[in-house]
């Protein structure tokens, strides 16, 4: 994972790579916390090259967006492929996180009627 200054004032962006799985599940959360810390504002969660996201990848962003340390910050995460935004959206965390990137037509879900 590498945590870089983002294009915003305030905005630090973590690109994670690769799978995440439950083995690099502690080091993530580690690595995630402390680029929460160091955020002003806003801390961008790139996942666009991850490969594989499982149940340890869904736990790390809910124990992100829940961690004391969010307190008046913003968590976004930017999604590109429905081995992301699949699990998200099984798991409700699409309705409860800022997700961005995804293609068009991937959400809402199929039935739910257009916003004006």
């Amino acid at each position: 994972m590498a945590v870089t200054d983002g294009p915003e004032e305030g905005q630090l962006v973590a690109r994670v790579c690769g799978e995440l799985g439950a083995a690099g599940n502690p080091l993530l959360q580690h690595t995630l916390l402390g680029a929460l810390r160091r955020a002003d504002r806003l801390l961008t969660l790139d996942l666009s090259g991850v490969t594989f996201f499982g149940s340890a990848g869904v736990t790390a962003l809910v124990w992100l967006s829940q961690h004391p340390e969010a307190a008046g910050k913003h968590v976004r995460v930017v999604a590109t492929s429905r081995i992301v935004t699949g699990p998200l959206e099984l798991t409700g965390l699409l309705d409860r996180v800022d997700v961005q990137g995804m293609a068009d037509g991937t959400w809402p879900p199929a039935g739910t009627p257009p916003q004006a």
